[in-house]
């Protein structure tokens, strides 16, 4: 047995529990080892942690030294931006537990397109700026909002090859699946004429500006010994991470004995869903008035986006959790009420593409959060004020309807 037979099966038994659990003993289990025969290659977990950071990059970055000539051909910001979403897809399709490392790991870090540019730059690899010329901090970037583009429609990919072998059916996703990738990056969500079809964002903007007020307040459903609960189970995951954030840590924040969080919740995950349910209630009942202001698909769209944004930027502890969310896989089944989905069932009326029509309602939404919380988060790590957060919310919206097609000049 060698060092990289220890990695390659750290690789498959971490990455099939998404790195939730990180043990040498499932890995001593999996090669049909003993621990000590790890010791002798690595001292500790922290030891092998090491050796799959600098295994990935080295490998990732030969395979990136091979495409990038191709990339760095394109003349437009937009064709680079493409041209390297494909060249990513392509990797993590074809390497699946790479790419449960990448979205766990790498994207789960406090500041991941640091760490992600500065393993690149050692092993000499440079992304050339692929953004305008905009330099205002905490301004829209394409090249970040493409590449979890490429994160999200991977992760589809990923899903429903399971479910397709799970099930024994064919699909359209693993027909192509490099097309939904860099379709989705092309072209957005709709077939729509970009001149003329999108919403007058001023009219809408001054139609919402009586709603800003109503739509940064809470759930008051979430009082009480449980509502105590939830806000101390967000304020412990927003410090301390989503595993570290135990039931000791949450009962201290609630001012109460860990006993009494059992005899309201079942689990840390049952309180996580719970929280999760009070807050898009209180999201339903703000959606439900912005919503109001039209009855047009794209304008409802960008509506919901406002709704949405301006309730997280007021809730820093609920967007940390969902940060957590978004990047991590967690048993928490479907946490959208159903009266939330059902004033979001416009989207089913949004001019998709043709080879979106096998998305349903549920990946729509997660789509459009998904980006609305890792912009925010950005923004939230460099203190952009609200206007600036505005104008990257329509960036945000023309990207998602349109994509680097619609992308400013």
């Amino acid at each position: 047995m060698t060092k990289q037979d220890i990695i390659k099966a750290t690789f498959i038994v971490w990455g099939r529990n998404f790195y939730t659990k990180m043990n040498l003993s499932e890995v001593s289990a999996y090669l049909g080892v003993t621990k000590p025969a790890l010791y002798r290659h690595f001292s500790n977990k922290e030891a092998l942690l090491e050796a799959l950071y600098i295994d990935f990059f080295d490998r990732f970055a030969l395979f990136l030294s091979k495409n990038l000539p191709a990339v760095k051909q394109q003349q437009s910001r937009k064709d680079k931006a493409l041209a390297l979403a494909a060249v990513m897809a392509e990797y993590f399709i074809n390497h699946t537990y790479d790419f449960l490392f990448f979205l766990n790991l790498v994207l789960g870090q406090e500041k991941p397109g640091r760490v992600f540019k500065q393993e690149l730059e050692r092993r000499g690899l440079v992304f050339e700026r692929l953004d305008n010329s905009r330099k205002e901090k905490g301004s829209m970037s394409l090249l970040r909002t493409v590449m979890m583009t490429v994160v999200f429609a991977v992760a589809l990919v990923h899903i429903r090859k399971n479910c397709q072998i799970d099930e024994s059916s064919e699909g359209p996703v693993l027909a192509d699946p490099l097309s939904l990738v860099t379709g989705l990056v092309e072209h957005g969500l709709c077939s729509i004429n970009i001149q003329s079809a999108l919403p007058d964002f001023a009219t809408l903007d001054e139609m919402f500006k009586p709603l800003c007020g109503c739509c940064r307040e809470g759930n008051p459903a979430a009082g009480g010994t449980s509502g105590q609960i939830l806000s101390a189970l967000a304020r412990a995951i927003g410090e301390q991470g989503l595993s570290d954030a135990s039931m000791n840590i949450v009962a201290r924040k609630a001012g109460l004995a860990k006993s009494s969080l059992y005899s309201h919740f079942a689990s840390k995950e049952e309180m996580l869903r719970q929280l999760f349910l009070y807050e898009f209630e209180a999201l339903a009942n703000h959606l439900e008035t912005a919503l109001a202001l039209s009855d047009k698909p794209l304008d409802r769209l960008y509506l919901t986006m406002r709704a949405v944004s301006e309730y997280l930027r007021h809730h820093r502890d609920i967007l940390l959790v969902l940060d957590w969310v978004r990047l991590q896989r967690i048993p928490l089944g479907v946490i959208i009420p159903e009266r939330a989905m059902q004033l979001l069932s416009f989207l089913r009326d949004l001019p998709l593409r043709s080879s979106l029509s096998d998305w349903d309602q549920f990946t729509l939404v997660r789509w459009v959060l998904f980006l609305v919380v890792n912009q925010l988060m950005v923004e939230l790590r460099q203190g952009v004020d609200e206007a600036e957060s505005l104008n990257n919310l329509k960036e945000l919206y023309m990207y998602i309807v349109t994509g680097v097609n619609g992308w400013k000049a």
